[in-house]
């Protein structure tokens, strides 16, 4: 009994982990660059205009020319000609503004490397559909026009477009110079763009977007997690709702099933209300949380440039929100603000936004625990210099919580291998009267205290955890390059080396075969050979299924592996305070009658 729950909640872990992770999307439709640019000029909600180069142009590289639409309220010579850049910089992140569109052309984060060991820093937006924040289906406003620069500080630049009939936009940016640490503020971008009519006659303003960036996969996602986290994702005041990347490729189950179209999509639009929206990717993201709601958002993925070491084509996403504004009379103006976080997906600085923007983590159902683990795993890394011992100490805390639980469970299973036989006698003596045998059996385990639950009650308890720590450990960007003995990074597979092109991880190997020494100590009451096939199958299973998965989380299997391994050790020797006996020997009619009892009558001479 208690092998086949153990049997039944390991199946329930592999079956889970093939529904989220085995399926794969047909591969995305490329389309040439053409294509794209010509989509956007001629669908006015699309959220930017042409493809913005791979870097931001440095002092030593010239300024590129760019097409400046005519603007009868000013004269073409009073804007520049070429893209100009300027620079916002603090402690956290340098954040360059072009003046096409007077936008975010892209952010650099001073503290996270684009690849291990390498200077480059990791850059948002660099390899994008449109600057960020830029005006999308704005005539005259949009990212392909340019803006003057009217003012720029240290922590402030502002950029200032007029329209035909008087209407003036003035788009401001801000950062803080010296912010508080561990808080959002530090990469945290103010924007507002103020409409202001400065002529004489009403000016009706169009429905426009604001875009939110692009993201585009981090090296480690593909490998390592799939495109689950890259994604578009908005708030609408009740919940979160994301659409992933994969979203736009087609197929999938309900496709199958014919609940959705197999086609794949360009676009996804909708018309909810929109308190913040945001792009991610596995590890960074870009947040915009409005003042006033937005009336409706677009999503697209965006084709990248394949790399020499790309086996499969690169696919981002943007997306922008859309905006009704009332039409200016003479002298009016309207606002439009909003707070940009554009940095890491970390728990402990979302908490302290207003809105949910922690949702962004992707925790699932079981949140409460991921975010605890986290909490926990992060403030244990404060007092310890490594995230793997951080991992190791954060997999003893819960063993030991658990261990009461599980050593109850396993003292259950050892006793339940003790009464296997009085069991085997027992379905024999009452194979034609199935109640009668439940009532013995029932009966026995109560007799020698035996929970025929004690197996199937700690997978139940441990799957949860086991997932909150998984999506925890699979999206925490603490571990984005963090070492730990021969792991190089711990959010990634602990590839040591190739042979014939396949890559050789350790880590999977040494929890595979912890595994697998786990289950040989196991107590077993059953004899079926099918049965122990089964389970001595699950280890090289589970292996093959986590092989190309971060190390991190195969360090806590073979960490929590190692603990059980032990403490089903000492329960196995212990002395068990309770004897089987063997069951008297019974006669029984066919029909549930009186039982005879044969003893045997005692050895000696006969008494006279």
């Amino acid at each position: 009994m208690d092998k086949k729950n153990t049997i039944i909640g390991i199946t329930l872990l592999v079956f889970a982990f093939i529904l989220m992770f085995t399926y794969q999307p047909p591969e995305p439709v490329e389309r040439p660059a053409r294509e794209l640019t010509e989509e956007r000029d001629t669908d006015p909600e699309a959220p930017g205009v042409s493809p913005a180069p791979d870097a931001a142009p440095s002092e030593t590289e010239p300024a590129r020319e760019r097409p400046v639409p005519d603007a009868p309220a000013v004269a073409r010579e009073a804007y520049p000609q070429e893209e100009e850049i300027v620079e916002l910089e603090n402690d956290y992140m340098v954040v360059r503004l072009t003046n096409f569109g007077g936008a975010i052309r892209e952010v650099s984060f001073q503290r996270f490397a684009r690849t291990r060991g390498e200077e480059e820093r990791y850059a948002f937006n660099r390899e994008s559909y449109a600057p960020a924040l830029s005006l999308s289906g704005f005539p005259g406003a949009d990212d392909d026009v340019a803006y003057r620069l009217e003012e720029h500080s240290a922590d402030r630049v502002v950029y200032v477009r007029e329209l035909d009939g008087g209407l003036e936009i003035r788009r401001t940016y801000s950062i803080e110079l010296d912010p508080e640490p561990r808080r959002p503020d530090d990469y945290m971008i103010r924007h507002e763009t103020v409409l202001v009519n400065r002529g004489d006659e009403t000016v009706t303003l169009p429905r426009f977007g604001v875009n939110l960036g692009t993201a585009i996969p981090d090296d480690t996602e593909a490998r390592a997690v799939g495109p689950q986290f890259m994604n578009f994702g908005f708030y609408d005041g009740d919940g979160a709702d994301f659409i992933g990347v994969n979203k736009f490729r087609g197929g999938g189950f309900l496709s199958w099933i014919g609940m959705r179209s197999g086609e794949p999509r360009q676009v996804i639009e909708g018309e909810d209300p929109v308190v913040w929206a945001a792009v991610s990717n596995r590890f960074f993201t870009s947040i915009a949380t409005f003042d006033r709601h937005g009336r409706g958002y677009s999503a697209r993925p965006v084709e990248l440039p394949l790399r020499e070491d790309d086996r499969s084509p690169r696919q981002g996403v943007t997306g922008s929100v859309r905006f009704d504004l009332r039409s200016l009379e003479a002298g009016e103006e309207e606002l439009i603000g909003l707070d940009f976080y554009t940095g890491p997906k970390e728990y402990r600085r979302l908490e302290h936004l207003d809105d949910r923007q922690d949702l962004i983590m992707q925790f699932g159902i079981f949140g409460f625990l991921s975010k605890l683990l986290l909490v926990m795993m992060t403030g244990i890394h404060s007092f310890l210099p490594n995230y793997g011992l951080a991992i190791i100490c954060t997999t003893v805390i819960i063993k030991a919580i658990l261990w009461p639980l599980t050593a109850k469970a396993a003292r259950s299973s050892k006793r339940m291998m003790k009464i296997s036989e009085p069991m085997k006698e027992l379905r024999e003596k009452y194979k034609d009267n199935p109640q009668k045998m439940q009532q013995e059996t029932m009966k026995l385990f109560r007799q020698y205290k035996v929970n025929p639950l004690g197996g199937c009650l700690p997978i139940l308890v441990q799957l949860p955890i086991f997932f909150a720590l998984f999506r925890m450990l699979q999206s925490a960007s603490e571990l984005r390059f963090e070492g730990f003995l021969w792991v190089s990074d711990l959010s990634s597979a602990d590839t040591v080396g190739h042979v014939a092109g396949f890559p050789v991880n350790i880590m999977p190997v040494l929890m595979g075969f912890t595994m697998f020494l786990q289950m040989k100590m196991m107590p077993t009451a059953t004899a079926n050979p099918m049965q122990q096939k089964i389970f001595m199958f699950m280890p090289p299973v589970i292996t093959v299924m986590l092989y190309q998965f971060s190390a991190g989380l195969t360090l806590y299997w073979t960490v929590n592996n190692l603990l059980t391994i032990l403490q089903q050790f000492l329960i196995n020797r212990q002395k068990d305070e309770i004897d089987v006996t063997p069951l008297p020997e019974t006669e029984e009619s066919a029909g549930g009658g009186k039982h005879k009892s044969k003893r045997k009558k005692p050895k000696g001479k006969r008494r006279k």
